[in-house]
């Protein structure tokens, strides 16, 4: 029995270790006591990020920790109705500040870091924040953002966490005169949930021009890869493989030598949407996001002759290009019988040579209706005729 239990502890220990692990970014920002960058194109360790914390921390400043519920490299990038990005403030800081896109389980170190006797944790809620701050408490504040309402959409929400960062850190500035501030989340926004998601591996040596991607069909005549100012034309790729989730969310990775590009695809509203595309090469991995938002009805494709662009707001570096694209996601994992619905072209019906040729026509029917008018309006000259006198008279022989 003792070593049935043994047996048990170990197999939760091991699944625990296996599902525990999660990635998300932290963004730290303040009055750092350290030059040192840390890569923010790599994945960071448990004992890296508490390397870095304790260089940025080395002259004790009051730090205070901002936990949202969920946070993604993605959501760096939304924009709200305007346009504008929904963290104008951190993205005011980004020149003095440490961002990293990727860190395991931060939380668990920023907790080992605190001193429990100089710690204060609160809570903010729709009511507000859970408990006053006061100057004396301690050299750590957590504050976990709970204030999550049912009618907003994800653009508002982050929104208001970044003008309540901004408002709390400029109060602490005012009592403290070193103030470090941290913000993370408890698990990332972006997920695949791997225990319902169904993965097969496609064909290897796929023309791009004629691909079917288990449940996604693409063609696309060339597919510009922009790295760093160093373009790649990609026509072929090694092998593709496709991943559904349980909310019928569809990611297909295409692989390329030591390069693969994720396409990111969400089902909402009698809507797909082209959502992304996620940039991988060795440890660095870079969100793309389209420069206008792209969606189209169920069982429709999606069509565009001109380029279809995805690229980071924040982040220059890397460039998709799309050439001349065809594409429509199934969200199922058979191959059988696909064939393209009907396309939503990225072009409007009155192109700009529609619209030229269309402007022409009415030039040259305004002109042919002027002339009518005048030729219509031309009378007989009848100045010299005297209607009492006697009709003048021309012969032939005269």
């Amino acid at each position: 029995m003792a070593y049935c239990r043994l047996v048990l502890a170990f197999l939760v220990i091991c699944i625990a270790s296996t599902y525990g692990e999660v990635q998300v970014p932290v963004f730290i920002w303040g009055d750092l006591k350290t030059s040192s960058k840390a890569n923010p194109l790599s994945r960071v360790t448990e004992p890296e990020f508490n390397g870095l914390l304790k260089k940025q921390l080395a002259g004790d400043p009051f730090t205070v920790v901002f936990i949202d519920k969920t946070l993604s490299v993605e959501d760096f990038s939304i924009k709200d109705d305007e346009g504008e990005s929904v963290f104008p403030y951190l993205h005011s800081l980004i020149s003095g500040a440490t961002y990293l896109p990727a860190v395991d389980d931060p939380l668990p170190v920023l907790n080992r870091l605190a001193d429990p006797e100089n710690v204060r944790r609160v809570k903010v809620t729709e009511n507000g924040l859970s408990a006053e701050i006061e100057s004396d408490s301690g050299k750590m504040l957590f504050i976990q953002l709970k204030d999550a309402k049912a009618d907003e959409s994800r653009a508002d929400l982050l929104r208001r966490h970044n003008d309540l960062m901004e408002n709390m850190y400029n109060k602490l500035v005012e009592q403290y005169k070193d103030v470090v501030a941290i913000y993370t989340a408890e698990n990332p926004s972006w997920t695949v949930s791997e225990s319902h998601e169904r993965f097969r591996r496609d064909v290897r040596n796929t023309d791009l021009q004629n691909g079917t991607f288990d449940g996604l069909k693409l063609y696309v005549n060339k597919v510009l890869l922009n790295v760093d100012s160093v373009e790649t034309n990609v026509t072929t790729i090694d092998s593709a493989s496709s991943v559904i989730n349980e909310n019928q969310n569809m990611s297909t990775t295409l692989t390329f030598g030591d390069v693969s590009l994720t396409l990111n695809f969400l089902s909402k509203a009698g809507y797909w949407y082209f959502s992304s595309v996620t940039y991988q090469q060795a440890s660095r991995v870079v969100g793309l996001l389209p420069q206008n938002e792209l969606f189209v009805p169920l069982g429709f494709s999606y069509r565009c002759g001109q380029d279809l662009t995805f690229s980071n707001t924040t982040n220059q570096t890397v460039i998709v290009q799309f050439r001349d694209i065809k594409v429509q996601p199934y969200f199922a994992e058979s191959n059988e019988t696909l064939v393209y619905g009907d396309s939503i072209n990225c072009v409007g019906f009155f192109s700009v040579p529609i619209w030229s040729g269309l402007f022409v026509v009415f030039i040259l029917l305004a002109i042919t209706f002027y002339g009518i008018m005048m030729m219509m309006d031309i009378r007989t000259m009848d100045r010299f005729d005297d209607p009492k006198g006697k009709t003048i008279t021309i012969n032939a022989g005269e």
